[in-house]
């Protein structure tokens, strides 16, 4: 283990224990999270979004909806990349008491200042369905996982893009006023374009603690390997993700998150075959 992901046990660890974790809900995604951030530390991949975690109580057609819409400036040396807009959408199609179907649709507009102040130059599209059985704490569920990345405004006639078949078990680990949730999943690429990828693997935790009735902090991570084919460029498997911290604000109606972020994407444009990394100060405006 690197000495980075030492110290940052340490630090969670105390971390957790002055937040108010009690010590079965530490362990797990404390150790997780020095793994995720060492994976951030090491190289890049763009990390998938997931659905919220599910209420046990909640069973029927639409059983949970939540959304959101998020601003967010982006610090970068590379001009392709100053401002990002994301609108997410994350349903409950179906909840049966002990498992749920889930759909969940994300979209990123990414603007530059190449041309103008605010240039749009890609978009990036993910649509899932997944369907889950829980044993006790622990979700388990088959996922389908689309993702097309689109050039705006440019001259290139290719749709980056790939479909993945998969599993992800989900853990939520709750004390009086904290919670964690931990996310493991792993999936092949059943189709692609434009990428050389060949299977998708990501950990991610985030660990939330109310302040007060309208507060509440938050962290964490999400980090992985992305397998490729080396005989199409020439290149070994990638490792990286994105890590995120901030306040949320519970108003009576809805919620605002402000947050702080770092990530390192593989492949960061659509065009391009090479990372980009950024750091982002951002708004969220949601669902509860």
């Amino acid at each position: 283990m690197s000495v980075f992901a030492v110290d940052s046990f340490r630090g969670l660890a105390q971390s957790a224990r002055v937040l108010g974790y009690p010590s079965r809900v530490r362990i797990l995604p404390v150790a997780v999270t020095a793994f995720t951030l060492a994976l951030a530390a090491r190289a890049a991949a763009q990390t998938a979004p997931l659905p919220g975690a599910a209420d046990a109580d909640d069973t029927g057609l639409l059983a949970r909806t939540a959304f959101f819409v998020s601003l967010a400036a982006m610090q970068s040396d590379d001009p392709r990349f100053s401002l990002s807009q994301r609108s997410r959408g994350d349903l409950d199609l179906f909840a049966y008491g002990r498992g749920r179907v889930n759909f969940l649709m994300d979209i990123e507009l990414v603007m530059g200042r190449e041309r103008r102040a605010f240039d749009l130059n890609h978009a990036n599209v993910v649509l899932e369905t997944s369907a889950s059985w829980r044993a006790g704490p622990i979700e388990l569920a088959g996922v389908v996982h689309h993702v097309s990345r689109h050039v705006v405004d440019r001259e290139f006639d290719r749709v980056p893009a790939w479909h993945t078949a998969g599993a992800r078990a989900t853990g939520v680990f709750a004390g009086a006023r904290a919670s964690a949730v931990v996310s493991l999943e792993y999936g092949r690429i059943v189709q692609h374009t434009f990428v050389d990828y060949t299977w998708t693997s990501q950990v991610t935790i985030r660990l939330e603690r109310t302040l007060g009735t309208y507060v509440q902090v938050f962290g964490g991570g999400s980090g992985g390997f992305i397998g490729v084919d080396p005989a199409v460029l020439h290149r070994n498997r990638l490792s990286g993700g994105r890590a995120e911290g901030g306040v949320r604000l519970l108003p009576e109606h809805g919620a605002v998150e402000v947050y702080a972020a770092y990530e390192r994407r593989v492949d960061g444009y659509p065009a391009s075959r090479q990372p980009s990394s950024w750091a982002e100060v951002g708004l969220r405006l949601g669902t509860r």
